[in-house]
């Protein structure tokens, strides 16, 4: 009778079968025989025929095995025989299959995935999806949900790749406190939170999600806070956290310190660190790190900077109906220039501003810098939004003062032509308004008809087609409602990001500080622009004229 024994457990089976103990035998057994079932692959194994047999060196294999990717389910037996033991490699090569659709149930959960379609997935490559959507999941309070991956076969060489999620519940913040000696009120603790703070919205409390991810995210700003604040020996620490149910409080324990009397403020140090990094990514240096010393009263800041690149491709994945010429003429950076990052990210703005894509930032951009040329090469992931839409809205519509009752239907048109007459980069609609009252006399709407069809032509704006994008051309409509439109869309792209200024192109910049009782790091915030108040009521008011001024 044999005994199994699981070594490893991983996404496929791993099991090893060895022969029973005889305490009788002193020696240990020799290998006779190795055979590896299952592939044709080449295979290089520790374990040899005449070797006394050993169970971590076949531990090891199955370890070496698994971790080339290319098995999916690995089974070692082995059968003792006269004159020793013969060990057999079981194994089943990974398949791999040309993904047609990523299916997700439910559906509902919010997760960001993206695999291009016809990517090349196999079964390590779907339990490496799963494992993100498991930390998407842990983000949003389940902590302990389960993602079972599963690719399905649909043709020969295609198949789905299907997320089947047990969620489980879903934890929420309901009450933070703070204790200790912190120096700094609780409410100026409180703002400072960003994962775990309690927002209200007409005073009623969004309760955020809880995962041991934001909390420790959150102790870092603490941490960040007091730093800034000069008090640079500060402990921040997780005193206690009580779940009951899906509700989690959690408790923070601060002791500020002595506070920092020098001359020179934190703050103000960040300003000349922000300058110093602009100035930086305008020459094209990619690493930026700044440490502050504390020595007495005295603030000694020291910046380390890279070396300087050039942009080297700018390569785009994933846009299978566009052009790389049109997604190029929403960047700001070109080949052979320096690369600044600030225009980098700026080009990015601008491509969501398209919404031809599926938002992007910067995890979905690959900077690969070769260091002896002096290049850095610009990698952007893109997944594009679904052609085709359809829609029922009630109140609010843009023809009508209270909104009309509207159903629509869109679709991008197919990837044809180039420059202005790509077609990919217009949308056709179909749509019926009913009890549609006039609320501008170019909008106005036959108010003698209860159904109003409408067939329209749009190029949604692009800022890097300017002038020649944002504009609907719908004949039911009239030419007067297509220019007022078209005036309002171009205003109110154009004013957006001057209102916005800097808004979300800044990062933090992150500095380590050198202080008397160990190293810390200040997270220094970009400051607000000048009239923000002012700026933000202007943005808010452009897109409620947009809410009401966009035809379909």
């Amino acid at each position: 009778m044999r005994v199994i024994l699981l070594l490893v457990s991983f996404a496929g089976r791993l099991i090893c079968a060895e022969p029973p103990f005889d305490p009788a035998i002193s020696t240990p057994s020799v290998v006779r025989s190795v055979a590896i079932l299952g592939t044709r692959l080449p295979v290089t194994l520790a374990t040899q025929v005449g070797q006394p047999y050993n169970a971590r060196a076949i531990s090891g294999d199955v370890r070496k095995l698994w971790n080339t990717g290319r098995f999916e389910d690995i089974r070692v037996e082995t059968t003792p025989r006269d004159d020793g033991t013969a060990v057999i490699f079981h194994v089943v090569e990974a398949r791999s299959f040309l993904i047609r659709k990523l299916l997700i149930e439910p559906s509902n959960l919010g997760l960001r995935l993206a695999i291009p379609e016809g990517a090349l997935v196999d079964q390590r490559q779907g339990q490496a999806v799963a494992l993100e959507a498991r930390k998407q999941l842990a983000a949003q309070g389940y902590s302990n949900a389960q993602v079972n991956p599963e690719l399905v076969p649909v043709a020969p060489g295609k198949a789905d790749l299907q997320l089947t999620i047990m969620p489980g519940d879903r934890i929420r913040v309901k009450n933070i406190q703070f204790a200790g000696d912190g120096a700094l009120d609780s409410n100026e603790l409180r703002q400072a939170l960003r994962a775990l703070r309690i927002r209200h919205i007409l005073g009623w409390p969004l309760l955020p999600a809880y995962s041991m991810e934001a909390v420790d995210a959150d102790l870092a700003r603490l941490r960040s806070l007091y730093l800034s604040k000069g008090y640079f020996d500060a402990n921040v620490r997780l005193d206690n956290t009580e779940i009951h149910g899906k509700d989690a409080e959690v408790s923070i324990r601060a002791e500020a310190g002595p506070l920092y009397q020098g001359k020179q403020r934190p703050c103000d140090l960040c300003a000349s660190l922000f300058r110093a990094r602009r100035e930086a990514e305008r020459q094209g240096v990619l690493d930026f790190s700044a440490t502050v010393r504390v020595r007495g009263a005295d603030l000694t800041p020291t910046i380390e900077r890279g070396r300087v690149y050039r942009v080297g491709r700018i390569e785009f994945s994933g846009n299978h109906h566009y052009s790389d010429a049109t997604l190029r003429r929403n960047f700001l950076i070109e080949e052979g220039q320096l690369l600044d990052g600030r225009l980098l990210r700026k080009s990015l703005d601008r491509l969501n501003r398209s919404k031809l894509f599926e938002p992007i930032d910067s995890s979905q951009v690959i900077i690969r810098p070769a260091e002896a040329a002096g290049v850095a090469d610009v990698i952007v992931k893109l997944t594009e939004i679904k052609r085709g839409s359809w829609r029922i809205s009630g109140p609010a519509g843009p023809p009508s003062f209270a909104g009309s009752l509207e159903a629509s239907l869109r679709s991008r048109l197919p990837p044809w032509g180039s420059g202005f007459f790509e077609l990919a980069t217009y949308t056709a609609s179909i749509s019926v308004f009913a009890f549609a009252h006039p609320i501008l006399p170019l909008l106005a709407i036959d108010p003698r008809r209860r159904l109003f069809p409408v067939l329209a032509l749009a190029r949604p704006f692009s800022p890097g087609e300017g002038w020649q994008s944002g504009f609907t051309i719908a004949p039911e409509l009239g030419w007067r409602a297509s220019a007022f439109t078209y005036s309002a869309t171009q205003i109110q792209q154009r004013l957006l990001p001057v209102l916005a200024g800097d808004s979300g192109l800044v990062p933090e910049l992150p500095v380590t500080v050198e202080g008397p009782s160990g190293d810390g790091v200040m997270l220094c915030e970009p400051r607000p622009p000048r009239f923000a108040k002012f700026r933000y009521g202007a943005t808010i008011g452009l897109r409620l004229i947009g809410a009401f001024t966009g035809i379909p």
